[in-house]
């Protein structure tokens, strides 16, 4: 993909490539508008149901109304030298991802406590709107300059009216070092319980600073998840 640093889509200028992911790359922006500083999500995959996903995210976070999940600005396309880039405008959130914070020093239990209501608060909102995340871990809560955080990423989300289910290799969605061990067994489908299992192993990593599971390969983590207790 080319780089959109010091490029414009729609009215937002992209000034610097602050995140890559696997479906899509994350620019600090600036909105003249408004003045302020943004975060600017564009899909990246010439992949047609990569897009359906990054579309679908767009309305989906751009529907839901919670003190605790990342708010979105704006959604767009626009084209830039010939190409067609579709994005989402959020926040800026300059506290980074609460995976960062996890590894820069231990969190104090009253943190640990604010990190887990606010972010299961944010899970109770979206179950009762009938959607299961199934990416729940710590590099997809985003906090701000004050601490607060917040739930991203809905890239992977099911809701109950969804007509089909995403799939991905060996049919299983999300981060193996955070999937309830259930979701490796076939046909069986993520639900509330499995989001909670994924919130539970992020409790312990706010906890203890580490995953309760690790291995070499994602084969050994997923072995570990299906036999083994946790620590």
């Amino acid at each position: 993909m080319v780089d959109l640093e010091g490029k414009k889509l729609g009215r937002y200028e992209l000034r610097q490539l602050i995140g890559r992911g696997g479906m899509a790359d994350v620019y600090l922006g600036y909105d003249p508008r408004f003045e302020r500083d943004i975060a600017v999500k564009v899909f990246k995959r010439q992949d047609e149901e990569m897009l359906r996903r990054f579309v679908r995210e767009a309305r989906l976070m751009a529907s839901l109304r919670n003190t605790h999940l990342m708010p979105v600005y704006d959604t767009g396309e626009d084209r830039v030298d010939g190409f067609l880039h579709y994005y989402i405008v959020m926040p800026m959130m300059s506290g980074g991802t609460l995976r960062a914070r996890i590894r820069r020093s231990p969190l104090t239990l009253s943190e640990v406590c604010r990190y887990l209501n606010s972010i299961a608060d944010a899970l109770d909102y979206i179950h009762s709107q009938g959607i299961i995340h199934r990416d729940i871990k710590s590099s997809n809560v985003l906090l701000d300059s004050n601490g607060e955080c917040y739930l991203s990423d809905f890239g992977i989300a099911h809701t109950s009216t969804d007509a089909t289910q995403l799939t991905s290799t060996g049919n299983v969605l999300g981060t193996v070092d955070y999937v309830a061990p259930e979701l490796f067994e076939p046909h069986h489908k993520a639900d509330v319980l499995s989001d909670l299992y994924s919130l539970g192993v992020l409790l312990f990593e706010m906890v203890t600073g580490q995953l309760p599971f690790r291995g070499d390969t994602q084969i050994v983590v997923v072995a570990m998840h299906v036999s083994k207790a946790p620590p």
